[in-house]
């Protein structure tokens, strides 16, 4: 056999034998991951510099990298999960942009209200499927006395079966119904503020940021846990998502879900493209990276804008998901979920 002198294989073998060398990216990502596990925080200009990593570069498997090492570090492999019921759907007053209930857009979505008994076989389901916690949730500004008056029954039914944690998400909360809800036994609201201050007006006109903050503010000083975050994709900047996280950090939350926009036909985000899905990943990383303790939940659009790379929201630094359908959009088959999280040899949590 001929023997042939080929000098390109020699420079690749050349170049083979270098010693692996770590990119100043890497290196500044791992920098910033090791003072977030030794207790300090994060600063808004690092949180936007993990936001511009290009999603074709190998330094965004870093992050994803110490995202998980992160969550492992706070809360260990266990995932955690949450089920959500529509109390009232449809005719609401305002008009945030994204959402298919509001009486501003004309949408598919038929008013409806469900009745003790039905509000009570979709608890029975997410005990079903896994959850540790069951939200009741409204359409509208803010809850009559007599809508509260109404759900008392359900909620303490709930509560007094101890299988499962009764949340609810009703919209602004008066300080005496804050009480209230906390006296029948709900320990978690949820009032997301969606966005950052300075996107907000361009998402909703009929209330303000300062709305929203002073219900977060009431539920807390009532003695509840709040459930408080925002959906991705509104056409929003990078900055408005680190302001966003920022913000919750602040407000000192305790569980951040992370929705990602559904385009909805009808409403004026309907031809919003769908977030990407390595985009989302890097997101989830970011938010992990500023509430480092915090319980981070991926909800609704996981499915329509991660795709096959659901399991991946885990490592990227998830430590919650929702399971089941949403308030007007269907979501996967809950024995999906718990599919995907043995495959992951990821075990359920006790409970948050």
């Amino acid at each position: 056999m001929e023997l042939r002198d080929d000098k390109s294989c020699i420079c690749k073998a050349l170049e083979l034998s270098q010693p692996f060398s770590i990119s100043d990216e890497s290196n500044k990502i791992a920098q910033i991951a090791r003072a977030v596990l030794s207790g300090d925080q994060i600063t808004r200009t690092d949180a936007l510099y993990l936001l511009q990593i290009k999603t074709n570069q190998p330094e965004l498997y870093d992050l994803f990298y110490w995202a998980n090492r992160i969550r492992l570090a706070r809360f260990g492999p266990e995932v955690s999960l949450c089920s959500i019921a529509s109390v009232r759907t449809g005719r609401c007053t305002e008009d945030c942009r994204f959402c298919s209930q509001s009486s501003h857009y004309q949408t598919d979505v038929k008013p409806q209200q469900l009745d003790q008994g039905q509000l009570l076989t979709a608890a029975e389901n997410a005990i079903a499927s896994g959850a540790h916690c069951f939200g009741l949730v409204s359409s509208g500004r803010s809850p009559a006395d007599e809508e509260i008056d109404r759900l008392a029954g359900v909620i303490r039914q709930i509560v007094q079966s101890g299988r499962v944690r009764c949340c609810a998400s009703l919209g602004c909360l008066s300080p005496s119904q804050a009480q209230r809800l906390l006296d029948l036994g709900v320990r978690r609201y949820n009032h997301n503020l969606e966005t950052s201050r300075r996107f907000f007006p361009s998402v909703v006109t009929t209330h303000t940021y300062d709305d929203r903050i002073a219900t977060v503010r009431t539920a807390l000083q009532a003695g509840m846990q709040v459930c408080c975050g925002g959906i991705i994709g509104l056409g929003e900047s990078l900055e408005d998502r680190v302001d966003l996280a920022v913000t919750l950090r602040d407000l000192n939350v305790d569980s951040v879900p992370l929705n990602f926009l559904n385009p909805i036909p009808g409403t004026p985000f309907a031809q919003n493209a769908p977030v990407a899905a390595l985009t989302a990943l890097q997101t989830i990383a970011m938010f992990r990276f500023v509430l480092p303790d915090r319980q981070i939940k991926i909800a609704g659009g996981r499915e329509k804008c991660l795709g096959d790379l659901q399991s991946w929201m885990f490592f990227a630094g998830a430590s919650s998901t929702m399971v089941g359908n949403y308030l007007t959009t269907t979501g996967r088959d809950a024995d999906e979920d718990i599919r995907m999280l043995d495959d992951l040899e990821l075990p359920l949590a006790a409970g948050e």
